[in-house]
């Protein structure tokens, strides 16, 4: 916990978006074995032993656009805590020993995402994916099964290289002196190290990436988990730099979402659209979430549904009319309903040091300044029924992209659902009909995952 005596400083840049020309998954080995050992410090024990006396604590945190390395301890720990920062991101030996640890710990994590009710992040890799063609943020945040075994050393000091430069870093901290942060980094954060490799283009493709798994999860109780259908629909929407970033965050929270069972009243979203329009009418829906990602380049708003498998081809029909119907006018009462939340969400999260200190690295490194919150409230309270309209009617007229994962055997084709948006209704093809036709085509879906 933060206090007003507390420093925190941080570094942050782009990393996985530029795992274009480097194996996938060699982000996630990275987010592993951050603050590990250096040049300086033998081992991550040492790293706590020079915090410890400043009462330090450290944090690596791995997005898909930027990763976040951060240090809190006492305001007089400033420059032991920039140098551990400077070894973490640009001296780090990546030993064996480690490699091997963070390839264990990688594969435990992908065991439990199958024991685990929530299968979120493998959806959202899904959808990514399928959105942009595979690479820039569409590269796997989870490192892919088939590349675990085989990324060694030399993949991970290769990305590492070309990626962690002092220009592509911002140094922020809060509670601190500035002229002494300065000080501080100009000592630790040489500026005369050479550019790496340029950031890649990021654009959105649209298309389908579907996981087919229906294997029941093991029993780790009284009661076995339920075997799900997992899918995600979205659109590109808008860089967290245009102009339409604040009303899709606007759309976002009016959209809102959760799961099938909550214990939160009005102020934890229950008035918004999928719950009263989706959970709240079929009581075969598990979850359903919007979901708004931006990045400096562009966004992708999505929404988010679960169910059993025997309902899978009714969820996405669901979802698609929700995309519809978004389009067709929102009145007056959610809109601000959704405002006043955005703003108490916003304000509310600026109470807490760490997320100035995200909220101010993130600005910054993606435009050079930082907007207050007096100025984003603004923003908010300008954001009008007919922007929404706008914005919702531009981001439809993509090619969507599709993300599923789990027992997919009733789930509509790309192309059945792709059809559907092109209809005014938003209408799927006849039920009969899809089974009908997928029985000529021989039936049941296909083991593994299938991209377009």
């Amino acid at each position: 916990v933060s206090t007003q005596s507390t420093g925190k400083q941080w570094y942050q840049r782009r990393v996985r978006g530029n795992e274009d020309n480097h194996k996938a998954g060699v982000a996630h080995f990275l987010e592993k074995m951050s603050f590990g050992s250096t040049a300086k410090f033998e081992s991550p024990d040492h790293v706590a032993s020079a915090l410890e006396p400043y009462g330090g604590i450290t944090e690596a945190l791995h997005f898909r656009d930027v990763a976040v390395y951060s240090v809190s301890c006492l305001s007089d720990g400033l420059e032991t805590a920039t140098d551990v920062l400077s070894q973490a991101l640009l001296h780090s030996r990546f030993t064996e020993g480690e490699i091997e640890e963070a390839r264990e710990s990688i594969a435990c994590e992908i065991e439990m995402f199958k024991l685990g009710a929530d299968q979120e992040p493998i959806v959202t890799d899904c959808v990514h994916h399928a959105a942009y063609g595979g690479s820039t943020v569409g590269n796997f945040k989870i490192c892919p099964a088939e590349n675990l075994m085989s990324i060694n050393r030399g993949d991970i000091m290769s990305f590492h290289t070309a990626n962690f430069r002092p220009s592509k870093m911002v140094l922020c901290g809060v509670g601190v002196n500035h002229e002494e942060l300065v000080k501080c980094g100009a000592k630790y954060f040489p500026n005369h190290l050479t550019e790496g490799s340029p950031s890649p283009i990021v654009q959105y493709t649209g298309g389908h990436c579907y996981k087919h798994d229906d294997s029941p999860p093991p029993m780790i109780g009284p009661q076995e988990l339920p075997t799900l259908t997992h899918v995600a629909i979205g659109f590109e929407s808008s860089s967290h730099q245009a102009e339409d970033y604040v009303k899709f965050c606007v759309l976002n929270t009016l959209m809102g979402g959760g799961g099938s069972f909550s214990a939160g009243g009005p102020g934890k979203g229950m008035y918004t659209r999928l719950y009263l329009q989706v959970l709240n009418r079929y009581h075969w829906i598990y979850s359903a979430l919007a979901l708004n990602h931006p990045y400096q380049e562009t966004g992708l708003f999505t929404i988010n549904g679960s169910c059993h498998p025997n309902h899978g081809w009714d969820i996405v029909q669901v979802l698609i009319k929700q995309f519809k119907e978004m389009g067709q006018g929102i009145n007056h009462g959610e809109l601000e309903r959704a405002k006043t939340q955005l703003k108490s969400t916003l304000l509310m999260n600026l109470e807490y040091r760490n997320i100035i200190l995200e909220d101010i690295g993130r600005q910054v490194v993606a435009s050079g300044h930082r907007k207050t919150a007096p100025e984003l409230c603004a923003m908010i309270d300008s954001v009008t029924p007919h922007q929404i309209s706008e914005i919702v009617m531009k981001m439809l007229k993509n090619r969507p992209s599709v993300g599923a994962f789990g027992d997919l055997k009733y789930v509509p084709s790309f192309e059945e659902i792709e059809a559907a948006f092109e209809r005014e209704n938003g209408e799927l093809t006849n039920r009969i009909t899809h089974f009908l036709l997928r029985g000529a085509r021989g039936g049941g879906a296909k083991t593994g995952l299938i991209k377009h």
